[in-house]
C-alpha cells in the first residue's frame, strides 16, 4: 500500500488546547491546515497527552473520559477532512492519519506552576535537570492505571478513524 505522496506531517506539542483538554479554534485550524497542506501521512499531527498530570503544558490537549476523548478526536478528525475537502482533486487519495500519545514523565509542566516531575525510574542525569527525586516516583498501581489510559486513547483513536497510533517513548519521557 503506497502514500499519494511523500509529505508528512510530524507531530508535536501544541501549546494551544483549552484548559479542560479540549481542541481549541486554534488546534483545530492548525488540523485543518494539515489537511490542506495535501501531505499524505499526517503523524500524530499532536502529541495527546494519556493524563492531564502528563502533559508537557497546561494547553496540550489530553484524555479525560472515553466520551471526552473521542469527542475531542472526532472533532480533529473533522477539522483534517474539511481541511483535505477544501483542496479538491489535489487531496491525497491514498493517506494515513495517526496520533502520537504521551505521558511526558519527567517532562510534565500540568500547570502554569512549572515543572511536576513523575518518573518510572531514577536516572541520575535527567533528573537533575528537572528537580526529580524519588518522592516523584510512580508506584506500579500508577504504571498499571497510566497504561490502561493509553490504551484507552487508542481505542477511542481507532473508534473516530485514526489508522494507527504512535507511542512517545523517547528524550527521557515516561516511556
Amino acid at each position: 500500500w503506497a502514500l499519494s505522496n511523500r509529505f508528512a506531517v510530524q507531530p508535536m506539542e501544541g501549546w494551544d488546547a483549552l484548559a479542560d483538554g479540549q481542541p481549541s479554534g486554534e488546534t483545530l485550524r492548525r488540523w485543518r491546515r494539515f489537511g490542506e497542506s495535501g501531505a499524505a501521512l499526517i503523524w500524530g499531527g499532536e502529541a495527546f497527552a494519556v493524563r492531564e498530570d502528563g502533559r508537557a503544558n497546561p494547553n496540550q490537549l489530553f484524555h479525560r473520559d472515553r466520551d471526552y476523548t473521542c469527542r475531542a478526536l472526532e472533532a480533529l478528525r473533522s477539522a483534517l477532512a474539511d481541511g483535505r475537502g477544501s483542496i479538491g482533486d489535489e487531496a491525497p487519495a491514498r493517506s494515513i492519519t495517526g496520533l502520537q500519545l504521551t505521558h511526558s514523565g519527567r517532562w510534565s509542566r500540568p500547570t502554569a506552576a512549572g515543572a511536576s516531575p513523575r518518573i518510572a525510574f531514577e536516572h541520575p542525569v535527567l533528573d537533575s535537570r528537572v528537580g526529580a527525586t524519588s518522592e516523584q516516583l510512580l508506584s506500579d498501581t500508577d504504571l498499571e492505571m497510566i497504561s490502561e489510559r493509553y490504551v484507552e486513547v487508542a481505542k477511542c483513536a481507532q473508534d473516530t478513524g485514526f489508522d494507527f497510533v504512535d507511542l512517545k517513548a523517547c528524550h527521557g519521557y515516561l516511556i
